[in-house]
């Protein structure tokens, strides 16, 4: 069982679009999954209320008083627990955080969404060191122009590679499937499951499989 958190200092990102996705495709997989929806926005718990995805809960309302306990009750009953983190720092987060076994920060090929990204890793670090237990993470390229990169977004993106920081090869792409599921409660491999939207969850749910795979060996 592992619980994966979702996490970045700057909304608008796709952090919680990237939650639902990976959640979802998870569920299909055969997992048990529980998603806990911790952003004031309460996104995720809308999705919630339209979805109807055999194996996975969507919890809603988590707040700072209630995250540990609803993050013990999800671990107990499922495989996996997601976590949707509001944006910014908190101490909703530093609690969360400090529970998660792994941590994805998506990030746009921007250079302040770059440095919002650094800070929330710094944040992780902070966990990591109060909890004094490793917290595996890794940045992730979202809404990324499907056959386009700008001069400045490949500026952004190698600057942050070469600084050595774990990055998925996978980057969630910007397609009009993923705004719309919040309309229609129906992911992308619910509706074509051969679409370029649907391989493009599938991509970074296996890389994920296999980041935490690697874990599990070197533990």
């Amino acid at each position: 069982m592992s619980v994966l958190s979702i996490a970045s200092a700057k909304g608008g990102c796709g952090k919680t679009t990237l939650a639902l996705l990976i959640a979802a495709e998870l569920a299909d997989d055969g997992y048990k999954i529980a998603l806990l929806d911790c952003d004031l926005n309460q996104h995720a718990a809308a999705f919630g209320q339209k979805s109807a995805i055999k194996g996975l809960t969507i919890v809603p309302q988590v707040a700072e008083q209630n995250v540990l306990a609803e993050m013990r009750k999800a671990e107990a009953d499922n495989d996996m627990v997601i976590v949707d983190l509001p944006g910014g720092s908190s101490t909703l987060a530093l609690k969360a955080l400090q529970r998660s076994n792994f941590v994805i920060v998506p990030c746009q090929a921007s250079l302040p969404d770059v440095k919002d990204a650094v800070k929330t890793m710094e944040q992780i670090s902070d966990a990591e060191d109060l909890s004094r237990v490793k917290i595996a993470r890794s940045l992730m390229w979202t809404r990324v122009l499907s056959g386009f990169e700008s001069r400045s977004a490949k500026h952004v993106r190698e600057s942050i590679e070469a600084t050595g920081l774990p990055v998925f090869n996978a980057q969630l792409k910007e397609l009009a499937v993923f705004r719309e599921m919040h309309v229609t409660g129906r992911v992308p491999h619910e509706t074509d499951a051969k679409s370029s939207a649907a391989l493009n969850v599938k991509a970074i749910t296996a890389e994920l499989l296999g980041k935490l795979g690697q874990m599990a060996v070197a533990a």
